[in-house]
């Protein structure tokens, strides 16, 4: 019990491994949980090296006790059989018991036709896999996908159309994987994708969805219409939402095929959840709105609002003077604060007419404004309720928190990762 509450404290979890040896056993298995490789270097003779973790812990025989594998790369190198050769391949196949998997840049065209010689081994252990920017047609995609037997998470980053491969219609995936879990698409605009997916797979039966700049988002809401019960939705001003690389979102990206004013809810019967971005709600139409009204699940009774770090104008990163401090806020800024959670909860007034709901005020944020998020939000929510705005409209909102241990990347979107609405 004292190791686990120890999960994600390295430092005190080495210091719990010299202890004895029933604490060394207990404590080594969360110690080599996560395995992040490999990181190249190029020397003269421009091959790649992986990192050193990796035939250390072959060495010491602890790669069994992986459970999170990530393969990180710089950006214009792409994950192939290039990489491999005897000695790596063999320590690659010793990650017998690996549960999530992450692999950027993976290029899926290169390994093919003798890919499950190298990802085999995954084939019964994966529960949870992350592409990122992944290359090959849809039938090779789908073919990686349909390797792991019981895969409930799927998480599709920055995924384009390749230009130049042909799609094989006869390649067919080995495995019709469960996928009952939690989908996260960002930056997808593959459509002949989405719909080999749902052909293949015989539809799709994911019970939560994170949304964020998906070409025809319909699509993919009707086909798991039967078992959705928490959809994230995300606004379209990504710019706000996260640093994303412009050359990563082209500009045409951004057209009516990403659009969310047009949703259509009311095929999704079990639907229980709904969860937005705070900063989606002022400026522009609101889409929340309509997508309350289209709702005909009977079990809907939640909308989430989710504050992130930029919402609260009392927080600034000044990291080159004084990390992790806060500025105080001006008594200007204390009023435009208050003003925009007024116009909110205005906002909520009108929506609850449309349809009820508990509302949920949650601060995603790191760990050292905790408090400070939260009484915000407790206050506005307080200022609100003294002038009688919840009185006749809805219940007063339940103000949650999930703290980080760090700050948020600024490298790409860090989505919101709660199972299930309170």
């Amino acid at each position: 019990m004292i190791i686990a509450h120890l999960t994600y404290n390295a430092r005190s979890l080495l210091a719990c491994s010299l202890t004895c040896y029933s604490w060394y056993i207990a404590a080594v298995p969360h110690i080599h949980r996560t395995l992040i490789t490999p990181t190249y270097s190029y020397g003269r003779n421009r091959k790649s090296v992986w990192h050193k973790p990796l035939p250390h812990m072959h060495e010491l025989g602890l790669l069994p006790l992986v459970k999170e594998f990530q393969v990180q790369l710089p950006r214009p190198t792409c994950f192939s059989p290039e990489l491999f050769n005897r000695c790596t391949l063999r320590q690659f196949s010793a990650l017998a018991n690996v549960q999530e998997l992450r692999i950027d840049y993976l290029d899926i065209h290169k390994f093919m036709p003798k890919i499950r010689r190298y990802f085999g081994h995954f084939s019964l252990t994966v529960r949870s896999l992350t592409l990122k920017e992944p290359r090959g047609s849809c039938r090779q995609i789908l073919y990686f996908i349909g390797l792991f037997q019981h895969l409930d998470d799927l998480k599709l980053l920055y995924c384009w159309t390749e230009e130049g491969l042909t799609n094989d219609l006869t390649l067919v995936p080995p495995f019709t994987p469960p996928l009952r879990g939690q989908l996260t698409m960002m930056c997808f605009r593959n459509v002949g994708l989405l719909k080999d997916m749902i052909d293949l797979f015989g539809g799709i039966r994911f019970r939560y969805m994170d949304l964020f700049l998906v070409n025809e988002m319909q699509l993919l809401l009707n086909a798991g219409a039967k078992t959705l019960e928490v959809l994230r939705l995300y606004p379209t001003e990504f710019r706000e939402e996260a640093s994303l690389d412009d050359t990563r979102v082209p500009a045409d990206d951004l057209s009516a095929s990403f659009s969310l004013e047009n949703i259509d809810l009311s095929r999704n019967k079990s639907l229980r959840a709904l969860e937005v971005a705070a900063s989606s709600l002022l400026g522009g139409k609101n889409f929340l709105a309509h997508a309350l009204s289209t709702i005909t699940s009977p079990a809907f009774s939640e909308v989430v609002i989710v504050y992130r770090d930029y919402n609260f104008r009392g927080v600034e990163y000044m990291w080159t003077l004084s990390p992790w401090s806060l500025r105080p806020m001006s008594k200007d800024e204390v009023e435009e604060e208050a003003l925009q959670h007024h116009m909110r909860f205005e906002l909520f007034r009108e929506m609850h007419r449309v349809r009820g709901f508990q509302l949920v005020l949650c601060a995603d944020v790191w760990n050292r404004v905790v408090k400070y998020a939260v009484g915000v939000l407790k206050r506005a929510a307080a200022a609100e309720k003294a002038e009688g705005g919840f009185d006749g409209h809805f219940s007063e909102p339940l103000v949650v928190y999930t703290p980080r241990r760090s700050p948020p990347e600024i490298s790409e979107l860090v989505l919101f990762d709660r199972r299930t609405p309170l």
